[in-house]
């Protein structure tokens, strides 16, 4: 068996968090029903949809076996078309509540600022 990457020892010592970016397609009469589902779960968020009937669909959850899991079980909702998975990040616990930050362009000092993501309020 191959050594484990010291940075994922660290993460699987210190427990991880995957962040999975889903697009799910669903027929348009059911997606208020399958946002209703989907806002009954904890490890699953709406970042974007419409009526036509695609979701933007954040997954967070501790453990990586689940994201197959909870992608059928998205699937087999009444109306759902397609999941696809987009995105998958695993971060480490300890680094959840770190900051994102950019240097000020044009400032005389080393300033920083919080990164703003678009579409963030």
């Amino acid at each position: 068996m191959p050594e484990m990457n010291p940075e994922n020892r660290v993460a699987a010592e210190q427990g991880a968090l995957h962040i999975v970016s889903l697009i799910v397609h669903a027929r348009s009469p059911q997606v208020s029903t399958l946002s209703q589902w989907i806002d009954t779960r904890s490890d699953l968020e709406i970042h974007l949809g419409n009526e036509e009937g695609k979701l933007v669909v954040v997954l967070e959850t501790p453990d990586l076996g689940q994201i197959n899991e909870i992608i059928e079980t998205i699937k087999d909702q009444p109306g759902v078309l397609n999941v696809v998975m987009v995105y998958h990040e695993e971060i480490a616990l300890s680094d959840v509540d770190d900051v994102l930050v950019e240097k000020v362009a044009g400032s005389e000092t080393d300033t920083e600022q919080p990164v703003k993501i678009v579409g963030e309020l």
